[in-house]
């Protein structure tokens, strides 16, 4: 699932999209390039070092499928995408391939699930399922997001990842 270069991003902007669109807008899908991350995530956010990101070449469609209210129902990533990643301490690089499909589905509780497959990258904070990590997955995976808490912040759960996973930390580290 092309992890949404980081999903933790995509979610954050799939949420803010999540108002009701106007009566225009309601039962036509909205598409628009995705926006990976842009800069540096500090020691301990994703790696144990600070680790910086920016997309190269082609960058992933966020779709967004509406009910006949205009409420989202569905948030895909599909096309091609790639991510440069650096460890800002050594200035080890590595551009990985995020093109993996991935669906996003919002939950009347205010959570999401999401899934995904294909070449996919997992940005995972800490309070996420196997937080800290930055993962890319060659295979299927299936999460929940949960709903904000009072302070806004939302956490990647039940997190289930099947197939090839590549610990991006310990290739920026070596």
């Amino acid at each position: 699932m092309r992890h949404v270069r980081l999903i933790a991003f995509a979610v954050v902007l799939a949420m803010a999209l999540l108002s009701p669109q106007t009566a225009a807008a309601a039962g036509k899908p909205l598409r628009f390039p995705a926006q990976p991350p842009i800069g540096t995530f500090d020691a301990g956010l994703l790696c144990p070092f600070p680790v910086y990101t920016e997309p190269v070449g082609p960058i992933q469609t966020v779709t967004l499928f509406f009910d006949a209210s205009g409420n989202v129902t569905k948030i895909t990533f599909t096309g091609a995408g790639f991510e440069l990643f650096r460890n800002a301490d050594t200035g080890k690089t590595a551009v990985l391939n995020v093109s993996g499909e991935g669906t996003l589905v919002p939950q009347a509780d205010g959570s999401t699930l999401g899934f995904g497959a294909g070449p996919g990258l997992f940005g995972l904070f800490p309070g996420d399922s196997r937080g800290p990590a930055l993962l890319q997955v060659f295979g299927r995976d299936k999460f929940t997001i949960t709903a904000p808490d009072a302070n806004g912040v939302s956490h990647i759960t039940n997190l289930v990842l099947i197939g090839k996973v590549i610990d991006v930390c310990a290739l920026l580290a070596a």
